[in-house]
């Protein structure tokens, strides 16, 4: 699995996250890449730059990758330059049609406070906005979590709670996994911290946060270089990055 971030338009991503299950949604969409997408006939609207888009992170095997690539090479084969972005906002949109009309029912809202070790939610404020913590968290606890067999215990820890809302499905994942270790008391509670702590070293990888203020900078920078020359900016930057 590698991850990649795409840039997708920020009403379109917030649209795909309210149409879809939170604990659905992700396989869904690579479900779809794989077994039913295909480039349409017509490519320009692909290529249209999307202006102060939102970086959404995704978690890719090998297939996937090999058929986004496949996919990207077909438009080039064509006279257009695509990148791997434009091609899930295509997916994305596609899928938000196909159920806006037919919204897949929603999942029972469960919320629960667990007991993190102190500092956990201030790293994970640098690596991921805090709206988005949620629906990743819940993504990766659903697909991606192997449990680590390690479960330290949290006696002697300075704590801090984690209050921690999302489809009652990713709950009975935690519980599922909870009852394979033979855990009675706590079992919920282990298992979250350990996909907890996967879930940050994962997030460290490519920090959703850092890609899109990487992103959000550059467009800055391009609607600043049609009004100003670039040694000016250059200058300017420099000497903001010195105080």
């Amino acid at each position: 699995m590698k991850q990649y971030s795409f840039s997708f338009n920020p009403s379109s991503l917030e649209e795909f996250k309210t149409v879809l299950p939170v604990n659905k949604s992700k396989k869904m969409l690579k479900n779809y890449l794989l077994n039913e997408y295909e480039l349409p006939e017509a490519l320009d609207e692909l290529q249209q730059p999307v202006n102060n888009p939102a970086i959404q992170p995704y978690w890719m095997s090998e297939t996937e990758i090999n058929k986004m690539n496949r996919l990207v090479k077909q438009a080039k084969t064509k006279g257009y330059t695509i990148n791997k972005s434009a091609v899930m906002r295509d997916v994305m949109k596609n899928l938000i049609e196909k159920h806006r009309d037919k919204p897949i029912q929603k999942s029972e809202q469960y919320r629960q406070r667990f007991k993190v070790p102190v500092g956990t939610k201030n790293r994970l404020s640098l690596l991921i906005e805090d709206g988005e913590l949620t629906y990743e968290l819940s993504s990766f606890i659903i697909d991606g979590y192997i449990p680590s067999n390690d479960f330290p215990s949290m006696r002697n820890q300075e704590q801090e709670d984690l209050n921690f809302k999302s489809d009652i499905e990713v709950f009975e994942r935690l519980d599922e996994i909870s009852s394979e270790y033979g855990f009675k008391k706590g079992g919920r509670a282990k298992i979250f911290r350990d996909a907890l702590v996967q879930f940050e070293a994962l997030m460290q990888t490519n920090p959703p946060k850092k890609a899109a203020l990487k992103q959000e900078l550059k467009y800055i920078l391009d609607e600043y270089k049609n009004v100003e020359n670039v040694p000016t900016i250059q200058e300017e930057i420099s000497k903001y990055l010195k105080e």
